[in-house]
């Protein structure tokens, strides 16, 4: 049996292309044709188009398992049944992590001894994701299997395959989980924290504090700086990682940066690029926050070795093989973060994007109560328009 695993490939031009690749070195031929002829032509961002991927991927072990071969059936004019819908939406809904550690225990229990008559029976629970994460999955498999349904019956189409492809579409959509919003945060990023705690955490993070988790000056100070560009300006996580030096402006009256989408890009060595997702956008800054910059670029920056060779503000300064290299999304994800966290246990509920939605509030508040000036006549204030997107 192939093992299928999401790899991206890197271009000439720096453009990143997500793949399904079999263990056997091929990419899986009809689900590369549905992400090349209707992913990528439709303008989906790379973290997007590999998420499908992956949900498509744990979809093809459902036919291994149930022994079938969809291409081959819808072929045949036969497509997915009510029965078929719901073993799918089922296979959907593992956690697929959560499954492979608890298997992980059953396994390594199986040599012990165990005395049966003190050993309580329990019922074996099948780990579940969450119902949007369950939304999304069943989402890009029933936009794979249209592609694929239509494609299979190209040479035979008519009005009644036709009709039948929509039907299963239709029932396969409405089998999907209730209640799933636009722009539904996760709990641990859309709950609103006491300002003390984030003021404590940030209080943590400033490379003068004791209780800073690094122990490396260099990224200490760089730590501090990302969260309070995080904090003041409400910048994401990709926007933070994808700024460059040649868009920041830390001398005179204009003291700036600017958020760019910089997908794609022929200077980032890895292939998965954390970028901007809003339009590009010029932020003002404080004379504080330009010499923090100015600082970390000419004091820490400059002197880290195969800093030349990209533009990109924040780089790894551990030595190794990539030092100097645009710092990762994994590495802020997995390192950074987890480490501040892990210095007191009320920083568990404080998530990256917390920052945003903190930031968003706040302006937002500000934005209403120029409006309702402007509403009242006071001389001065104009209608700003309406509140920004977390």
């Amino acid at each position: 049996m192939i093992d299928y695993s999401v790899d991206t490939l890197v271009f000439g031009n720096g453009e990143r292309y997500p793949i399904l690749m079999g263990s056997d070195d091929m990419p899986h031929f009809h689900i590369t044709l549905w992400t090349t002829t209707k992913l990528r032509s439709n303008g989906k961002q790379l973290n997007t188009i590999s998420n499908k991927l992956e949900h498509v991927k744990w979809f093809l072990q459902w036919q291994v398992e149930n022994q079938r071969d969809l291409y081959s059936e819808f072929q045949q004019g036969k497509f997915l049944d009510t029965d078929d819908i719901q073993s799918i939406k089922s296979h959907l809904a593992i956690d697929i992590r959560q499954l492979k550690v608890s298997t992980s225990r059953k396994n390594s229990s199986r040599n012990k001894v165990i005395n049966l008559a003190e050993r309580p029976t329990l019922v074996d629970v099948i780990p579940s994701v969450g119902r949007n994460h369950h939304y999304n999955r069943m989402t890009s498999v029933i936009e794979y299997l249209d592609f694929l349904a239509n494609l299979a019956v190209k040479e035979q189409a008519s009005s009644r395959l036709n009709a039948k492809i929509k039907e299963m579409t239709k029932q396969f959509r409405a089998a999907r989980p209730k209640g799933k919003g636009q722009n539904v945060l996760d709990n641990t990023e859309s709950k609103t924290l006491p300002e003390d705690l984030v003021s404590e955490f940030m209080a943590v993070a400033h490379y003068d504090n004791p209780q800073n988790p690094f122990k490396n000056e260099v990224i200490r100070f760089q730590n501090h700086l990302m969260f309070h560009l995080m904090k003041k300006h409400g910048i994401r996580a990709g926007e933070l990682l994808s700024l460059k030096l040649e868009d920041i402006t830390v001398h005179g009256s204009g003291k700036s940066f600017w958020v760019r989408r910089t997908h794609d890009d022929v200077h980032y060595p890895k292939k998965k690029q954390r970028v901007a997702k809003t339009k590009e956008r010029k932020l003002m800054i404080s004379d504080s926050t330009a010499e923090l910059l100015d600082k970390y670029i000419l004091q820490y920056r400059k002197p880290t070795p195969n800093t030349k060779k990209h533009p990109y503000l924040f780089v790894a300064h551990r030595k190794g093989d990539t030092q100097g290299q645009p710092l990762s999304g994994s590495t802020f994800d997995n390192t950074i973060v987890p480490a501040m966290k892990s210095v007191d246990e009320k920083f568990s509920d404080i998530h990256p994007h917390y920052f945003r939605h903190d930031w968003n509030e706040g302006y937002s508040q500000k934005i209403d109560a120029n409006n309702e000036l402007a509403a009242a006549g006071v001389e001065g204030f104009e209608y700003q328009g309406n509140r920004m997107s977390v």
